[in-house]
């Protein structure tokens, strides 16, 4: 596995920051940044900035001010069966 597949494996599992990625996968969080910059690129994740709204969430007393949520499904392509074809 990757560290692209690992990062997007830890948000889809609800780890928000770069600092909880970074600490969990051993690496910086410039490291963990520059990965979700790629993921973000290629549509499988946004960052949230707080907003106006976020002041009725009662999570807010523990939000760090952004975090990273996965936005999409990911789809993996069955191997074809190579038998008969």
């Amino acid at each position: 596995m990757g560290r692209l597949d690992e990062v997007l494996e830890l948000i889809k599992e609800g780890v928000r920051t770069s600092k909880e990625i970074a600490e969990r996968l051993n690496l910086t969080v410039e490291e963990v940044d520059g990965i979700i910059k790629i993921l973000e690129s290629l549509g499988y994740v946004e960052k949230v900035e707080m907003t106006s709204s976020c002041q009725s969430c009662p999570l807010k007393k523990i939000c760090p001010g952004s975090c990273v949520v996965f936005k999409g499904n990911l789809h993996e392509l069955k191997k074809s069966d190579k038998k008969g074809t």
